[in-house]
């Protein structure tokens, strides 16, 4: 597991519940532009930003979120949320 996808482990483990736009934004600019940006875009919209706008952090972040998915260590819900196995908040 490289950096990245430590570091997405964590945060998907520290926050039960989040979704893949907004790891992104937190591994990349910081928990505190989390919630600067989230105000206004949320979920696909944000997504949309991202890929727009930072899409080589963006791929990364799937990238990381696909390798965690594949080895199980997190789950993803119907609804996008995301969860660390055998975790819980």
């Amino acid at each position: 597991m490289n950096s990245l996808t430590q570091e997405v482990f964590e945060v998907i483990k520290d926050n039960p519940g989040i979704d893949t736009p907004e790891v992104c934004v937190e591994v990349t600019l910081g928990p505190d532009k989390l919630y600067l940006l989230t105000e206004s875009l949320t979920g696909p919209h944000l997504a949309l930003w991202l890929m727009k706008n930072a899409p080589e952090a963006w791929g990364k972040t799937c990238d990381a979120v696909d390798e965690l998915l594949q080895s199980g260590q997190i789950s993803f819900s119907d609804d996008g949320e995301l969860r660390a196995t055998g975790y819980s908040a």
